[in-house]
This record gives structure tokens, C-alpha cells and sequence, in this order.
């Protein structure tokens, strides 16, 4: 028999209940350990889960329609294509594996909830989740073991915000043009020859004949430099804005 629970506050120790389609509409269960808990078909439409333990909770067809699963544990969670994911308050995605330091299960989770969403056909929240992924694969790396790899995480992670945040490379766009024009201008050119010959440098496009720039050896080449990551960024651009845009 379907059981009706509403504006409950659990304070207690859940772990392993069976709540097969339980009726828990607007239940608040903020905090509440529900480890193993049996809620297959359960229905927690606009209830409170945040902070709460899900660890191996069986999910299987659950109503979450509304629900809030702020900072909640997720780890091992079984769900299926007809548990109920929409409108769910994640917060800001950052799940408790992750704060508390867990990162291997955090990215784990975060990849099961990632396909999930996708192929609910939610990208943009499957995008979200996909974030949270590799933030949770750099945080696990160590400097100490995987210099190199760590490394390229951060500078991903900097550059295009692992392939989600196109912003990111613009704003690094304009920061190596206008470094490199005050470099420049150590080379002989004046601010605005330097802005111009940093901007064409970057876009490779040409100097032109307008301008008459006769710049020293070492500012050529690192002008080539510039070129070559000038094309290099213009692609990733493209790739980060179209992956965005096409979604």
C-alpha cells in the first residue's frame, strides 16, 4: 500500500529501507541516510534530498520530478531510463564525493549521471555533469606521480574549460595578443604597431603593405610563434563554440 508522507524532517539512520513505491510527495530528507535503501518506483516528487546518503540506492523508476539533490552522495546509485531526473535541484553539480574530497568516486558519479542525462536527450545538463568529470579526474591526479598530465588538465581547464566554455578562449585570445604587443614594444615598435603587428601575427593574416613594420630578428620570430598558436586557438574556438551551439 502506497504510503503518503509529506513535510517529514528524517533525522535518523535509513539505511537499507525498503520503500518500494512509496508515496513521499514534499518528504524532507535533508541529510538522511538512505544507503542501500530499496526506492524502486518510489515517488519523491518536490522532496528534500540534499545533503542526503544514496550510496547503492536502488533508483530504478523513482519519481525525483522537482526534487532537490543538492550536494547529495551518489556513488554507486542504480538508476534506469524511466527514473525521473527533470527539473532536479543539483545546486551548483558539485556532489558530497567531490567536496569531501572522494574524487574517484566523484568522477565515477558524475559520468554515470553524464550518460544518463545524455541519453535522456538533456545535454546541456549532461554537459554540466561532464564538467564536473574532468574537474573530478584533475583533482584526483597528483603533481607528484602525473606531473605532465596534471599539467594538460590545468591548461585545458584554463583555455576552454574542457571543451564547454568557449568564453575561455577568447578571453586567452586577448590575453596573449596584448601580452605579446607589449613584448613587442621591447622590440622596437611603438604601442599601436605592436597591438597591430600582435593582432595579424595572431590571425595570420598578413601584415599588408600599409604599414611599415621593420621589427628585429626575435620579434619576427616570435611573431611566427604567435601565428602558429593564433591558428591553434581559432580552431579551438571553433570546436568549443560549435560542440555549444549544436547541442
Amino acid at each position: 500500500m502506497k504510503r503518503l508522507i509529506e513535510n517529514v524532517r528524517v533525522q535518523y539512520d535509513l539505511e537499507g529501507i525498503i520503500l518500494k513505491k512509496a508515496l513521499l510527495v514534499g518528504a524532507n530528507l535533508e541529510g538522511a541516510n538512505l544507503s542501500g535503501a530499496q526506492l524502486q518506483d518510489v515517488n519523491l516528487v518536490v522532496s528534500n534530498l540534499r545533503k542526503a546518503n544514496l550510496q547503492f540506492a536502488e533508483l530504478q523508476g523513482a519519481q525525483l520530478l522537482g526534487t532537490t539533490l543538492r550536494q547529495a552522495s551518489l556513488w554507486r546509485v542504480r538508476l534506469s531510463s524511466d527514473t525521473e531526473l527533470v527539473d532536479v535541484g543539483w545546486g551548483n553539480y558539485v556532489l558530497a564525493e567531490e567536496t569531501k574530497g572522494d574524487f574517484f568516486s566523484a568522477e565515477e558519479t558524475y559520468r554515470m549521471l553524464k550518460l544518463w542525462y545524455t541519453n535522456a536527450g538533456m545535454s546541456d545538463i549532461a554537459a554540466k555533469f561532464y564538467y564536473r568529470e574532468m574537474e573530478a579526474k584533475r583533482k584526483a591526479q597528483s603533481w607528484k606521480k602525473e606531473p605532465l598530465s596534471k599539467l594538460w588538465s590545468w591548461v585545458i581547464r584554463l583555455l576552454c574549460g574542457y571543451g564547454e566554455r568557449y568564453g575561455n578562449v577568447v578571453v586567452a585570445a586577448l590575453v596573449i595578443i596584448f601580452g605579446l604587443a607589449v613584448v613587442y614594444v621591447y622590440g622596437g615598435l611603438n604601442l599601436a604597431y605592436a597591438i597591430y603587428f600582435s593582432a595579424v601575427s595572431f590571425t595570420a593574416l598578413g601584415y599588408g603593405s600599409w604599414v611599415n613594420i621593420t621589427p628585429e630578428g626575435w620579434v619576427q620570430a616570435l611573431g611566427a610563434v604567435e601565428s602558429f598558436l593564433g591558428v591553434f586557438m581559432m580552431a579551438l574556438f571553433l570546436i568549443t563554440f560549435v560542440r555549444k551551439m549544436t547541442r
